[in-house]
């Protein structure tokens, strides 16, 4: 007959259940600091010029990221609430309203005006096709190995406490 006795059980549950909580922990910290990283580079690397030309701002300026948790779920999200960014994300093609404006013109039919005037638009509708320029996708895309490696190397850093 042979006898065994384990040693140590209760530690290794604690032990155990410590890892899982530095483990969530570990991997909520590079979320964060990938969510912002990815921020960074929508933001310089994607709007300043590269994928769509600086005008207004508006694009960069609305590009936000936030870290959400739910149950066991933790998920960076970089998005941008602009009116006009799904277009340029996705592309575009169908009618535009045009609201009445001012409108500064420098030339009329071709030729330079000696000052410069402001003519009132009527309200219109336009067909427009925007082709697809992402920032959002792209800028993600570009960093999922990175991101990939990041998650893989804390994951098997906080695993390291298991033995």
């Amino acid at each position: 007959m042979i006898h065994g006795m384990i040693v140590g059980d209760r530690e290794t549950i604690a032990k155990l259940g410590k890892t899982k909580e530095r483990a969530r922990d570990g991997v909520k910290k590079t979320i964060v600091n990938l969510t912002l990283e990815l921020l960074r580079r929508v933001k310089a690397d994607k709007l300043s010029g590269q994928v769509l030309n600086v005008r207004t701002g508006l694009l960069r300026r609305r590009t936000h990221h936030r870290v959400t948790e739910s149950g066991s779920r933790i998920e960076g999200i970089v998005g941008n609430n602009a009116e006009y960014a799904r277009a340029h994300e996705l592309g575009f093609k169908g009618p535009v309203s045009v609201k009445a404006h001012l409108r500064q013109i420098k030339e009329a039919w071709g030729k330079p005006l000696k000052a410069a005037k402001k003519i009132q638009v009527k309200p219109h509708t336009r067909q427009v096709e925007l082709p697809a320029r992402s920032f959002l996708r792209s800028a993600l895309a570009d960093m999922e190995p990175k991101i990939r490696d990041e998650l893989r190397e804390t994951l098997r850093h906080e695993m390291k406490g298991l033995l």
